[in-house]
């Protein structure tokens, strides 16, 4: 069930667009899937000849992994997230930032699960970016 297009089966058109209005890629999604699955696609195996550096989203659109691969690939990542009040993020240290971001902090990253997996990680990205 998907309460914005309901109980049925159904597919939507899932469309990168440049910051000159012009569509670049696009692709058959199904509606119940999350878009952030989509968002590398448009931006790594697109027709046109584009130096895409920044890409924005709004909610469905990003994912706590999606953050650290656009990174690892070389976009700049840039959510409009929804109700963001509601959500923690996480810093490298406990050193304290602006106060206006303290309610949103939600503690620090595990930096030693990344450290013990960093090869994997960079396997992944690599096997992305090389992908057909």
């Amino acid at each position: 069930m998907n309460p914005k297009y309901g109980a049925e089966p159904g597919r939507m058109i899932y469309t990168h667009v440049s910051d000159k209005y012009s569509p670049f890629h696009s692709k058959l999604i199904n509606v119940g899937d999350r878009d952030a699955t989509y968002v590398l696609d448009g931006l790594l195996y697109h027709e046109p000849d584009l130096a895409i550096q920044e890409h924005c989203t709004d909610t469905a659109g990003f994912t706590d992994h999606l953050f650290a691969l656009m990174d690892l690939l070389g976009y700049r990542f840039a959510p409009r997230i929804r109700n963001i009040g509601d959500t923690r993020f996480y810093t490298p240290t406990n050193a304290p930032g602006p106060a206006t971001l303290a309610p949103l902090i939600g503690g620090t990253i595990n930096t030693k699960t990344i450290t013990a997996h960093w090869d994997e990680i960079l396997r992944l990205a690599t096997s992305i970016r090389q992908a057909p």
